[in-house]
């Protein structure tokens, strides 16, 4: 049965889509990946390079389908850039021949091979120094992603239909993150493996089968989806491999091979993004207010969360400012729909203040603590809804559409985001406001979970911690105020690791939101 979902999910996908499921197959087999494609032009007929435990340079390129002779004659530039072309990297010997390979998820028919053959023989005869061309196609693909699963299948009866679910779910919603992390932690990432090498396998066959889950929403180029994916993937590896021990370069090269796809696809709905008249999905009189203003807050954060992150790790990185246009034109349509609404928020202020539009930024984190002021306190009858609750949640209840509707008033009287949106806008300054603001927000309780272990940030449920709950002084020290706001000491070191991780951790998992996260995605 899931050979059979896996041979599906591989006929079906595209070279994008198994590219790093490919990757991580060749780290099984002790390659270090030192390229992966964006797909873009001016690649040199190169989608994957690689160096194996020999030294020697590997270079694939993938495609999708069967290769026919008229398929064969449209890809034969880029196999000759392919066979001829040096690879270009620091790690790589130009001089060095490197292997080179087609890879595809169809079949190659025997007048292709024969092709094959015959230029590989021909440069052998006239002894040109280009690389020896090899094939791997659908049958042997299937075989390398069945091996690279190994034992990392479900057991029991109820981790078997927990995989079928998310393999069969609608790959036009959000992701079911809950049964997601079940089926990862049931399934795949178990505490009674005794063995370091089984726990290292653990987490490369987790990229695989996670690859092939995602079909459905593959196949509906829901990038969003996918995005939450492998960043719950991400880190959930981070904790995994911190309660087991293990070293960086046990699973470094499998983490890393994570961010560049849930990037990818980030840069995917950004495309998308750019390319469309506006933001409307299905049909305009069921898809505007609310839910409209929902995903439209989501992309924007995610957009620029991406941003963000590949201006601060990419310092040459320039978007041209296409994000600003985007959040210019649809910055009315932004929604602060509760708590959970504010990792997303966060993002665009973020990317609008390196964008010399810091006033902006700085305007919107006001209107939210005002908003809390006035909607959290004790005489209000509803208040923002804690960062627990999804935007799924609120639009559910608002429509009518849950069996149990949000009772609103349970949020009066306290809130997760005080003391962190105190904090961010004291770094920034904002000292009169506060002042005018200090007398309502001191009479709110600030709510925080308190983690007994710090990687348990990264989990989707921690059950080891407590839940804190402490008012603001009625007077405050600006002095003290400024100090505590910006005490990095108190980052634990888990969050720095991991700061790129943790940035698309908390769009994620919104309710993971407190001030040391904030403090250090400040840039503080």
């Amino acid at each position: 049965m899931i050979e059979r979902a896996i041979e599906n999910w591989l006929t079906k996908t595209n070279e994008r889509n198994y590219q790093i499921a490919f990757c991580q197959v060749l780290l099984k087999k002790g390659h270090k990946v030192i390229y992966i494609s964006s797909h873009r032009p001016m690649e040199q007929g190169k989608d994957i390079i690689t160096i194996d435990p020999h030294g020697v340079c590997h270079a694939y390129q993938l495609k999708t389908g069967d290769i026919d002779l008229s398929a064969w004659r449209k890809i034969s530039g880029e196999i000759v850039e392919l066979m001829q072309v040096p690879v270009v990297h620091p790690s790589v010997d130009k001089n060095k021949v490197h292997k080179a390979y087609l890879v595809t998820n169809g079949n190659v028919i025997d007048e292709v091979r024969v092709q094959v053959d015959q230029r590989n023989e021909d440069n052998v005869r006239k002894n040109r120094n280009y690389s020896h061309l090899d094939i791997i196609n659908k049958e042997s693909l299937l075989k390398e992603f069945i091996d690279a699963q190994g034992e990392f299948m479900p057991k029991e009866l109820d981790d078997f239909d927990l995989l079928l679910k998310l393999y069969l779910s609608d790959g036009k919603d959000f992701l079911y993150k809950e049964r997601f992390a079940k089926f990862v932690f049931n399934t795949l990432f178990k505490f009674d493996y005794k063995q370091k090498a089984n726990i290292i396998n653990a987490i490369s066959s987790s990229v695989v089968i996670i690859s092939y889950m995602l079909h459905h929403h593959q196949e509906e180029e829901n990038y969003y989806a996918i995005f939450e994916a492998w960043t719950l993937l991400a880190g959930f590896i981070i904790y995994y491999a911190t309660k087991n021990n293990l070293n960086n370069h046990d699973f470094e090269s499998s983490l890393n091979l994570i961010e560049l796809e849930l990037k990818r696809n980030l840069i995917l709905l950004k495309e998308e993004a750019i390319g469309r008249a506006d933001f409307i999905e299905g049909h305009p009189f069921s898809d505007g207010d609310i839910i409209y203003r929902a995903r439209v807050t989501i992309v924007l954060g995610a957009i620029c969360a991406l941003e963000n992150d590949l201006f601060e790790n990419e310092g040459s990185y320039d978007d041209e400012n296409k994000t600003l246009k985007i959040i210019n034109d649809y910055k009315k349509f932004l929604w602060f729909w509760g708590e959970s609404a504010f990792s997303y928020l966060f993002q665009i202020c973020k990317y609008l203040k390196r964008k010399n539009e810091g006033t902006e930024a700085k305007n919107i984190l006001k209107i939210i603590l005002s908003g809390i002021a006035q909607k959290n306190a004790y005489k209000s009858e509803e208040g923002f809804p804690n960062p627990y609750y999804s935007v799924q949640d609120i639009i559910n209840s608002k429509y009518g559409l849950s069996t149990e509707p949000l009772d609103f008033s349970q949020f009066v009287g306290s809130a997760y985001l005080l003391k962190p949106l105190i904090h961010i806008l004291a770094r920034s300054g904002e000292r009169q406001f506060l002042e005018q603001e200090w007398r309502r927000l001191s009479k709110i309780y600030c709510k925080e979970f308190l983690f007994n272990n710090d990687e348990d940030i990264f989990l989707w449920r921690a059950e080891e911690g407590i839940n804190q709950q402490e008012t603001l002084n009625a007077t405050e020290s600006w002095k003290r105020l400024q100090e505590e706001a910006s005490n990095v000491s108190a980052v634990p070191d888990i969050y720095k690791n991991y700061k790129n991780i943790l940035s698309y951790f908390v769009l994620v998992c919104p309710f993971r939101i407190n001030d040391k996260i904030y403090l250090l995605l400040d840039g503080a």
